[in-house]
């Protein structure tokens, strides 16, 4: 039997979690404020105290940005 994966939230105020932040970079968020319009995280009740794994994450991910065709 498999053990359910257990989702790792990153912004708490909103409940996003740390998938659909990586979906938005390999989508195309380039930026911290793509992904705090795409996702709604970093910009909670808090004040942003996830924006510095935010941005990690984006560090990460960013090679695995999909390049848009129009942009060559």
């Amino acid at each position: 039997m498999k053990a359910k994966e257990k989702k790792k939230l990153v912004c708490l105020c909103n409940g996003v979690e740390q998938s659909l932040i990586e979906k938005a970079i390999k989508e195309g968020a380039k930026s911290l404020d793509e992904i705090f319009d795409l996702t709604s995280a970093g910009v909670g009740a808090c004040g942003g105290s996830c924006r510095p794994q935010i941005k990690k994450l984006l560090e990460i991910h960013k090679n695995e940005i999909k390049k848009n065709p129009e942009e060559d």
